[in-house]
């Protein structure tokens, strides 16, 4: 099961959608919360959520809890794929039990991701049987190569 930090809302009220920011390879959670001061600002009622990632990061340096979502040691499509829908699968029950753990609309979500986080934000949010109530997928700095049958 995912965790991660928190921030907000900053309007101090329960929360009436969920931001998920999805962290890139060999980071972990804290390193995306540090936005969500900043973009509350213009949503004061999102609770902004950065969950690290499933798996540990063996090439993350010493002493640092790096996480990946799946192993990249591989860059082949069939391998990114398969490691893709099995993270798929984990992030959709994180944000499945946010939304229920705030009571909020299987709509009320937005997700967010930097490099592997963006793979993960764009994969699994065009794959959930709800989508968000806007268009809401961001990704920096993401790439893949291959065959977009490799994700299907």
């Amino acid at each position: 099961m995912l965790d991660g930090p928190r921030f907000g809302p900053a309007a101090g009220r329960t929360p009436r959608h969920i931001v998920v920011l999805c962290h890139g390879y060999g980071s972990n959670g804290d390193d995306l919360i540090s936005l969500a001061p900043y973009w509350a600002k213009i949503l004061p009622d999102a609770l902004f959520v950065s969950p690290n990632a499933p798996d540990p990061c063996d090439m993350a340096p010493p002493g640092f809890e790096g996480r990946q979502w799946f192993p990249i040691g591989a860059l082949d499509p069939a391998t990114l794929g398969a490691g893709a829908r099995r993270a798929r699968g984990v992030l959709d029950s994180f944000i499945d039990g946010e939304l229920t753990r705030h009571a909020l609309p299987a709509d009320a979500y937005a997700l967010m991701g930097f490099s592997q986080g963006a793979m993960m934000a764009l994969f699994t949010g065009l794959r959930r049987s709800v989508p968000p109530r806007a268009s809401a997928a961001g990704a920096w700095r993401s790439r893949y190569r291959g065959p977009a049958i490799a994700l299907a």
